[in-house]
């Protein structure tokens, strides 16, 4: 089973700098509820803190957990795949970032930058941490070693600072 975590964290641009960055960076990885889900028979366990709900999901072939993230499973190996495009055109490049076998953890860490309709830009920052484990390994804290096997960061500089074309 794959047990997945998914953190994000949208913040304006006064959390941008200073020791309000520094606490959003420092969040890895968080608790996940201690609920009554049915594990058996499902391939999937999702925990998503947006909406504060933990999915369990049967096998599919293609496993969408963001618009950036999917995932595939090979025999007893999950094949994990990711795009820097988040645009809705369907053209979109995936590639391979990691492969977990049973009992490895990976993780991966994206931010982009977003507008509301009033013309307001605020940023999202997202951790995808994922453990491929046995079901008995399901625990409140499973997602709380420091440092994942594997590691996979998209993390764009977001900050405008001007037009760098002057001269």
């Amino acid at each position: 089973m794959l047990f997945i975590q998914m953190i994000t964290i949208k913040y304006d641009k006064d959390s941008r700098s200073g020791e309000k960055m520094r606490k959003i960076n420092e969040v890895r990885f968080k608790n996940i509820p201690d609920n009554d889900i049915v594990l058996a028979g499902n391939e999937y366990y999702l925990h998503d803190n947006c909406i504060k709900e933990s999915k369990v999901f049967p096998y599919s072939e293609h496993f969408k957990v963001s618009e950036r993230v999917y995932i595939d499973k090979d025999s007893e190996n999950y094949i994990i795949f990711y795009s820097p495009y988040t645009t809705h055109t369907g053209d979109r490049h995936f590639k391979s970032v990691m492969t977990l076998n049973d009992g490895e953890y990976g993780r991966i860490v994206y931010n982009e930058r977003a507008v509301t309709f009033d013309s307001e830009w605020y940023y999202i920052r997202t951790t995808i941490n994922l453990y491929s484990a046995d079901l008995s390994k399901y625990r409140t804290k499973m997602f709380f070693r420091k440092e994942a096997d594997y590691l996979f960061e998209d993390l764009t500089y977001l900050r405008y600072c001007g037009d760098y074309h002057k001269a």
